[in-house]
C-alpha cells in the first residue's frame, strides 16, 4: 500500500479509502449483510488500509456503528473520518436536511463517537455546505470541539472555491472530499488547483462513479435506487449514455493491460496531481482484493493520452 499526508496535517493515510456510505445499506444501498460488511473491513485493513471514511447518515447511523463495533480493538492503527451537518427526522431520503449550525453539530459529535465507539475523530468533515447557517458559526463550532480533542482535524465535503476561502478566514481545514472520478471532473477547472495552492488535501468520493466505471452497466440500464432520483452524478439520460459508450472503449484499455475496468479506474484517479486518496465502496472482501490491485504500478504515458482522448470525447 502507498500512504500520503493529507493537506496540512500529520495524517499518513492510504491512497485508497474505506468508503462505508455502500455498507450503510438502506435507503440508499443493498447489502450483503453484517458479516459480509465487517469482513470487507478486517480485509481493507489487513491489506494496508488505514482510512475509513463514513458518515451520521449512512444508514442513519449504521455505517458508523458497524465500523465501530469492526475497528474497536484496531483504533489506534485506524484513521476514521466522519461527518457532520446533515441531520433526519425518520429514517427516510425526503427527511434529511442540511444542518451546520452550532447546537447541531455539538450534538452530532457526541453521537457519532457514540456510535463509533471511539472518544475522538481523526478528520471530522462538515458533508454539504449549509447555506442557512454562516460559515463562521460552523468553523468557530468545530474549532471549540477540536480543542475539547474530540476530533483532531477539520475537512469540508461538496464545498466551492468561495466557501473554502470564507472557511479559512476563521481556521485551518486540511481536507475537502469531492465527487471525483474519469467522468465527473468539474473541480479540475477551479477547486483542485485551489487546494494544491493552499495545500488542502483531496479525498475522492463516487471514485467508481457509483457502479458505472466497473463496467457492468449499459445504456439499457435503468436505476431504481437513490441514482434514478437526479442527487449526485449522472445516471440518466444523454449523459449517462455518453458516459457509458466512455465506459466501454477504456475498457478496452484494461483488458490489454491486464486490469479491470474498475482497477483502471481507481489507478488513474490516484495518480491525479493533488488527489491524496480515492474512496472506493465494496460489499464483501473479494471486491477488496479485487480494488486494492489498483494500486503499485502505472498507467502507460501512450495508454494515460489515449484514455484523455476517450475521456474528452476525441476518441469514441
Amino acid at each position: 500500500m502507498e500512504y500520503r499526508i493529507l493537506g496540512k496535517s500529520d495524517l499518513r493515510v492510504s491512497v485508497m479509502g474505506y468508503g462505508a456510505w455502500g455498507i450503510g445499506g438502506a435507503p440508499f444501498w443493498e447489502t450483503e449483510g453484517e458479516a459480509s460488511s465487517a469482513n470487507s473491513i478486517e480485509k481493507a485493513l489487513s491489506l494496508g488500509i488505514n482510512f475509513f471514511d463514513t458518515a451520521p447518515v449512512y444508514g442513519f447511523g449504521y455505517s458508523e456503528k458497524l465500523l465501530g463495533k469492526t475497528l474497536r480493538k484496531k483504533r489506534k492503527d485506524v484513521i476514521i473520518a466522519t461527518k457532520c451537518g446533515l441531520r433526519w427526522n425518520r429514517e427516510e431520503l425526503k427527511s434529511l436536511r442540511k444542518q451546520a449550525d452550532r447546537e447541531s453539530i455539538l450534538q452530532e459529535i457526541d453521537l457519532s463517537l457514540g456510535r463509533l465507539e471511539t472518544d475522538y475523530v481523526d478528520l471530522y468533515q462538515v458533508h454539504w455546505p449549509d447555506e442557512k447557517t454562516p460559515i463562521k458559526e460552523t468553523i468557530d463550532t468545530l474549532l471549540e470541539i477540536q480543542k475539547t480533542g474530540k476530533i483532531r482535524y477539520i475537512g469540508v465535503s461538496n464545498y466551492s472555491v468561495e466557501m473554502m476561502e470564507e472557511c479559512l478566514k476563521y481556521g485551518q481545514i486540511v481536507s475537502l472530499q469531492p465527487m471525483y472520478n474519469m467522468l465527473e471532473r468539474d473541480i479540475e477547472q477551479e477547486i483542485l488547483p485551489y487546494c494544491l495552492e493552499h495545500d488542502i488535501g483531496i479525498i475522492c468520493y463516487s471514485s467508481l462513479a457509483s457502479g458505472v466505471l466497473t463496467g457492468k452497466y449499459d445504456e439499457n440500464t435503468r436505476f431504481t435506487d437513490w441514482r434514478s432520483k437526479d442527487i449526485i452524478g449522472h445516471f440518466t439520460d444523454d449523459v449517462y449514455v455518453s458516459h457509458v459508450k466512455k465506459v466501454r472503449d477504456i475498457t478496452k484499455i484494461s483488458k490489454k493491460l491486464g486490469k479491470t475496468t474498475a482497477q483502471l479506474a481507481i489507478n488513474w484517479l490516484i495518480h491525479r496531481q493533488g488527489v491524496t486518496t480515492a474512496l472506493v465502496g465494496v460489499k464483501n472482501p473479494e471486491q477488496v482484493e479485487q480494488n486494492i490491485r489498483a494500486v503499485g504500478w502505472k498507467i502507460p504515458d501512450e495508454d494515460l493520452n489515449t484514455i484523455t482522448n476517450i475521456l474528452e470525447g476525441r476518441r469514441m
